[in-house]
Protein backbone atom coordinates (compact mmCIF):
# COMPACT_ATOMS: atom_id res chain seq x y z
CA UNK A 1 0.00 0.00 0.00
CA UNK A 2 1.40 2.91 -1.25
CA UNK A 3 -1.15 5.92 -1.24
CA UNK A 4 -3.70 6.58 1.21
CA UNK A 5 -7.39 5.26 -0.26
CA UNK A 6 -10.25 6.59 0.81
CA UNK A 7 -13.65 4.82 1.36
CA UNK A 8 -17.34 5.75 2.22
CA UNK A 9 -18.07 2.38 4.43
CA UNK A 10 -20.67 0.78 6.25
CA UNK A 11 -20.39 -1.53 8.64
CA UNK A 12 -22.21 -4.79 10.59
CA UNK A 13 -23.84 -5.09 14.04
CA UNK A 14 -21.68 -8.21 14.26
CA UNK A 15 -18.64 -7.79 16.85
CA UNK A 16 -15.22 -7.91 14.55
CA UNK A 17 -11.50 -8.35 15.82
CA UNK A 18 -8.64 -7.06 13.53
CA UNK A 19 -5.35 -5.55 13.02
CA UNK A 20 -3.98 -4.32 10.13
CA UNK A 21 0.27 -2.71 8.55
CA UNK A 22 -1.72 1.14 8.07
CA UNK A 23 -3.18 3.76 10.02
CA UNK A 24 -6.96 4.12 9.88
CA UNK A 25 -8.57 7.15 10.39
CA UNK A 26 -12.75 6.87 10.51
CA UNK A 27 -14.68 9.94 9.96
CA UNK A 28 -18.74 9.33 10.66
CA UNK A 29 -21.28 10.56 8.18
CA UNK A 30 -24.44 8.45 9.96
CA UNK A 31 -25.04 6.15 12.89
CA UNK A 32 -22.41 5.50 15.17
CA UNK A 33 -19.21 2.73 15.44
CA UNK A 34 -18.47 0.99 18.71
CA UNK A 35 -14.66 0.61 18.84
CA UNK A 36 -12.29 -0.77 21.24
CA UNK A 37 -8.68 -0.66 21.16
CA UNK A 38 -5.39 -1.37 23.37
CA UNK A 39 -5.55 2.20 23.96
CA UNK A 40 -9.39 3.24 24.96
CA UNK A 41 -12.91 2.32 23.76
CA UNK A 42 -15.22 5.13 22.79
CA UNK A 43 -17.29 5.47 19.81
CA UNK A 44 -17.17 7.46 16.20
CA UNK A 45 -20.63 9.27 15.64
CA UNK A 46 -21.65 13.21 15.26
CA UNK A 47 -18.56 15.10 15.87
CA UNK A 48 -16.21 11.97 16.92
CA UNK A 49 -13.92 10.40 14.92
CA UNK A 50 -11.63 8.28 15.36
CA UNK A 51 -7.30 6.89 14.37
CA UNK A 52 -6.36 3.90 14.60
CA UNK A 53 -2.87 3.20 14.53
CA UNK A 54 -1.05 0.52 12.30
CA UNK A 55 -0.59 -2.90 14.27
CA UNK A 56 -3.27 -1.87 17.30
CA UNK A 57 -5.22 -4.94 17.23
CA UNK A 58 -9.25 -3.60 17.59
CA UNK A 59 -12.75 -4.44 17.65
CA UNK A 60 -15.18 -3.05 15.98
CA UNK A 61 -19.48 -3.64 15.76
CA UNK A 62 -21.98 -0.52 14.39
CA UNK A 63 -25.14 0.23 14.80
CA UNK A 64 -27.93 -0.46 11.96
CA UNK A 65 -28.13 2.33 9.14
CA UNK A 66 -24.74 3.23 9.74
CA UNK A 67 -21.83 5.02 6.83
CA UNK A 68 -17.98 6.62 7.94
CA UNK A 69 -15.35 7.74 5.65
CA UNK A 70 -12.54 5.31 6.36
CA UNK A 71 -8.93 6.38 5.56
CA UNK A 72 -6.56 3.66 4.98
CA UNK A 73 -3.15 5.87 5.14
CA UNK A 74 0.29 4.09 5.12
CA UNK A 75 2.58 5.09 7.74
CA UNK A 76 5.03 6.75 5.70
CA UNK A 77 2.53 8.73 4.19
CA UNK A 78 1.44 9.64 7.90
CA UNK A 79 4.63 10.61 9.46
CA UNK A 80 5.30 12.81 6.85
CA UNK A 81 1.94 14.41 7.86
CA UNK A 82 1.43 14.40 11.43
CA UNK A 83 3.25 12.49 14.65
CA UNK A 84 0.86 9.65 15.08
CA UNK A 85 1.73 8.71 18.46
CA UNK A 86 0.12 12.21 19.90
CA UNK A 87 -2.99 11.47 18.02
CA UNK A 88 -5.75 10.08 20.38
CA UNK A 89 -8.07 7.45 19.47
CA UNK A 90 -11.35 9.45 19.71
CA UNK A 91 -11.00 13.01 19.23
CA UNK A 92 -13.61 15.89 17.79
CA UNK A 93 -13.64 16.97 14.36
CA UNK A 94 -12.49 20.72 14.12
CA UNK A 95 -14.82 22.84 11.68
CA UNK A 96 -12.32 22.55 8.65
CA UNK A 97 -12.55 18.84 9.22
CA UNK A 98 -16.11 18.79 9.28
CA UNK A 99 -15.89 20.57 5.81
CA UNK A 100 -14.42 18.11 4.38
CA UNK A 101 -16.62 15.58 5.78
CA UNK A 102 -19.98 16.92 4.62
CA UNK A 103 -18.08 17.39 1.03
CA UNK A 104 -17.97 13.42 0.91
CA UNK A 105 -21.28 13.13 2.32
CA UNK A 106 -22.80 15.55 -0.91
CA UNK A 107 -21.46 12.81 -3.50
CA UNK A 108 -24.17 10.71 -5.17
CA UNK A 109 -23.53 7.22 -2.91
CA UNK A 110 -23.08 5.98 -6.50
CA UNK A 111 -20.55 8.46 -7.09
CA UNK A 112 -16.45 6.65 -7.13
CA UNK A 113 -14.06 8.89 -5.71
CA UNK A 114 -11.24 9.13 -8.53
CA UNK A 115 -7.57 8.69 -7.46
CA UNK A 116 -6.72 12.05 -8.29
CA UNK A 117 -9.99 13.18 -5.62
CA UNK A 118 -9.04 10.69 -2.96
CA UNK A 119 -5.30 12.03 -3.12
CA UNK A 120 -6.53 15.87 -2.87
CA UNK A 121 -8.63 15.20 -0.61
CA UNK A 122 -6.54 12.91 2.14
CA UNK A 123 -3.49 15.28 1.55
CA UNK A 124 -6.19 18.30 2.69
CA UNK A 125 -7.45 16.32 5.73
CA UNK A 126 -3.93 15.38 6.83
CA UNK A 127 -3.00 18.60 6.79
CA UNK A 128 -5.88 19.50 9.05
CA UNK A 129 -5.61 17.05 11.08
CA UNK A 130 -1.93 18.09 11.82
CA UNK A 131 -3.52 21.94 12.62
CA UNK A 132 -5.61 20.29 15.31
CA UNK A 133 -2.85 18.60 16.72
CA UNK A 134 -0.55 21.68 16.75
CA UNK A 135 -3.45 23.57 18.21
CA UNK A 136 -3.37 20.81 21.36
CA UNK A 137 -2.08 21.85 24.93
CA UNK A 138 2.46 20.72 24.57
CA UNK A 139 2.08 19.74 28.16
CA UNK A 140 -0.83 17.31 27.09
CA UNK A 141 1.23 16.39 24.42
CA UNK A 142 3.79 15.39 26.31
CA UNK A 143 1.84 12.91 29.14
CA UNK A 144 0.21 11.41 26.15
CA UNK A 145 3.29 10.76 25.13
CA UNK A 146 4.47 8.99 28.75
CA UNK A 147 1.53 6.88 28.80
CA UNK A 148 1.72 5.47 25.06
CA UNK A 149 5.16 5.04 26.36
CA UNK A 150 3.65 3.23 29.16
CA UNK A 151 1.42 1.04 27.37
CA UNK A 152 3.62 0.09 25.00
CA UNK A 153 6.18 -1.56 27.56
CA UNK A 154 4.26 -2.77 30.03
CA UNK A 155 6.23 -5.97 30.87
CA UNK A 156 9.50 -4.26 30.96
CA UNK A 157 10.92 -3.04 33.91
CA UNK A 158 10.93 1.02 33.15
CA UNK A 159 11.48 3.74 35.49
CA UNK A 160 9.95 6.77 36.01
CA UNK A 161 13.08 8.26 34.48
CA UNK A 162 12.95 6.34 31.01
CA UNK A 163 9.24 7.44 31.27
CA UNK A 164 10.56 11.19 31.62
CA UNK A 165 12.82 10.79 28.49
CA UNK A 166 9.79 9.72 26.08
CA UNK A 167 7.89 12.14 27.03
CA UNK A 168 10.80 14.64 26.51
CA UNK A 169 10.74 16.10 29.95
CA UNK A 170 12.79 15.92 33.06
CA UNK A 171 11.07 13.50 35.55
CA UNK A 172 10.16 16.93 37.87
CA UNK A 173 8.38 18.81 35.11
CA UNK A 174 7.02 15.04 34.21
CA UNK A 175 5.32 14.55 37.36
CA UNK A 176 3.76 18.29 37.34
CA UNK A 177 2.57 17.36 34.54
CA UNK A 178 0.94 14.28 35.19
CA UNK A 179 -0.48 16.03 38.19
CA UNK A 180 -1.69 18.90 36.30
CA UNK A 181 -3.42 16.75 34.08
CA UNK A 182 -4.06 13.66 35.19
CA UNK A 183 -4.42 14.53 39.03
CA UNK A 184 -1.58 11.42 39.59
CA UNK A 185 1.65 10.69 39.07
CA UNK A 186 3.59 9.06 36.27
CA UNK A 187 3.92 5.81 38.61
CA UNK A 188 0.71 5.69 40.11
CA UNK A 189 -0.57 6.28 36.25
CA UNK A 190 2.05 3.36 35.20
CA UNK A 191 0.64 0.68 38.47
CA UNK A 192 -2.74 1.40 36.87
CA UNK A 193 -2.10 0.80 33.72
CA UNK A 194 -0.44 -2.27 34.57
CA UNK A 195 -3.69 -3.29 36.60
CA UNK A 196 -6.06 -2.92 33.97
CA UNK A 197 -4.15 -5.31 31.42
CA UNK A 198 -3.96 -7.69 34.38
CA UNK A 199 -7.55 -7.60 34.91
CA UNK A 200 -8.14 -7.72 31.19
CA UNK A 201 -5.61 -11.13 31.04
CA UNK A 202 -7.89 -12.62 33.94
CA UNK A 203 -10.68 -12.89 31.30
CA UNK A 204 -8.25 -15.52 29.57
CA UNK A 205 -8.98 -18.69 31.14
CA UNK A 206 -5.88 -20.20 29.37
CA UNK A 207 -3.55 -17.84 31.08
CA UNK A 208 -2.18 -18.65 34.47
CA UNK A 209 -2.19 -16.05 37.14
CA UNK A 210 1.40 -16.69 37.14
CA UNK A 211 2.11 -15.87 33.15
CA UNK A 212 -0.28 -12.62 33.86
CA UNK A 213 1.79 -11.01 36.40
CA UNK A 214 4.67 -11.06 34.77
CA UNK A 215 2.99 -10.02 31.23
CA UNK A 216 1.07 -6.58 32.82
CA UNK A 217 5.09 -5.70 34.43
CA UNK A 218 5.04 -7.11 37.92
CA UNK A 219 7.80 -9.11 39.15
CA UNK A 220 6.20 -12.80 40.16
CA UNK A 221 2.41 -13.69 41.10
CA UNK A 222 2.82 -12.56 45.04
CA UNK A 223 3.63 -8.87 43.46
CA UNK A 224 0.44 -8.68 41.25
CA UNK A 225 -1.47 -10.04 44.27
CA UNK A 226 -0.08 -7.04 46.80
CA UNK A 227 -1.08 -4.53 43.94
CA UNK A 228 -4.04 -5.64 43.30
CA UNK A 229 -5.25 -5.64 46.62
CA UNK A 230 -4.50 -3.09 47.76
CA UNK A 231 -5.69 -1.03 44.42
CA UNK A 232 -8.56 -2.71 43.49
CA UNK A 233 -9.87 -4.49 46.56
CA UNK A 234 -9.52 -7.93 45.48
CA UNK A 235 -6.81 -10.76 44.54
CA UNK A 236 -6.41 -11.98 41.16
CA UNK A 237 -7.78 -15.15 41.85
CA UNK A 238 -10.67 -13.11 43.12
CA UNK A 239 -11.25 -10.95 40.11
CA UNK A 240 -10.98 -13.96 37.63
CA UNK A 241 -13.67 -15.46 39.91
CA UNK A 242 -15.91 -12.60 39.29
CA UNK A 243 -15.19 -12.25 35.43
CA UNK A 244 -15.76 -15.76 34.61
CA UNK A 245 -18.71 -16.08 36.90
CA UNK A 246 -17.60 -18.15 39.38
CA UNK A 247 -16.25 -20.74 36.64
CA UNK A 248 -12.54 -19.67 37.16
Amino acid sequence: MDSTAVEVRSYSGEVERHRHDFHQVILPCSGVLEIETGRRAGRVGGTIASFIPAECEHTFSAEPENSFIVLDVPPGVWTRAIDHEIVPPFFAIGSAVQGLVDYIKALSPQARLSSSLCEAWSTLLLERLAQQSDQLDRVELAVRRAVAFMKCRLADPIRVHDIAQAAGLSQTRLHEAFLNKRATTPHAQLVELRLDAAERMLAIPTLSIAEIAIRSGHSDQSALTRAMRRERGATPAEVRCSLLGGNA
